[in-house]
C-alpha cells in the first residue's frame, strides 16, 4: 500500500505532484479533502485488535518457551521468531488452515442443526411406526 496525501486544488504545482507520484506517493487532489471517503478501511487500523492479540500471544509463547513445534533449541533465531509471529497473526483469520473464527462458528452451527434434524427425524419415524402398529393392532 502506498502512502497517500490528499490536497486541495492549486496547493501544489503539477510538477510537484508528478515528483511525489514518481516517489511512490499517491496524491489525490480534492475540492474538499475532508469529504474524501475510502472504500476499504486501512488494514492496520481495521485489524488492530488482531495484531495486538497476535503480539500478546507471541510474547506469551516466548516467555513460556513454547516454541517446540518450530525449533527444539532453547534459543530461537530470526526465522523461527518470524514464523511464530506469522502463525500468531494468521490464527483465526481466513488464512488459517482451520478456517476463520466465523467459518468455524458457522460449521459448528450447521453441525448442531443437522444433529437436531436427525433427532427429530428419528422421533418422527418412531411415532409413525408406533401409529402403524397401533392401526394394525386395531384392524385385527
Amino acid at each position: 500500500m502506498k502512502p497517500m496525501i490528499i490536497i486541495p486544488p492549486d496547493t501544489m504545482t503539477d510538477a510537484d505532484i508528478q515528483a511525489l507520484r514518481k516517489n511512490e506517493i499517491c496524491v489525490v487532489v480534492a475540492k474538499d479533502p475532508a469529504k474524501v471517503k475510502f472504500v476499504d478501511p486501512i488494514p492496520a487500523a481495521a485489524q488492530r485488535t488482531q495484531i495486538e492479540a497476535a503480539a500478546i500471544k507471541l510474547s506469551r509463547i516466548l516467555l513460556n518457551g513454547q516454541w517446540g513445534h518450530v525449533s527444539t533449541c532453547s534459543a530461537i533465531g530470526r526465522s523461527e521468531f518470524a514464523r511464530l509471529y506469522i502463525e500468531c497473526l494468521i490464527q483465526g483469520t481466513s488464512l488459517d488452515p482451520s478456517g476463520s473464527l466465523q467459518e468455524r462458528e458457522q460449521e459448528y452451527f450447521n453441525n448442531a442443526k443437522l444433529t437436531e434434524l436427525n433427532r427429530l427425524a428419528k422421533e418422527e419415524a418412531r411415532a409413525e411406526r408406533a401409529a402403524a402398529k397401533a392401526a394394525a393392532a386395531k384392524g385385527k
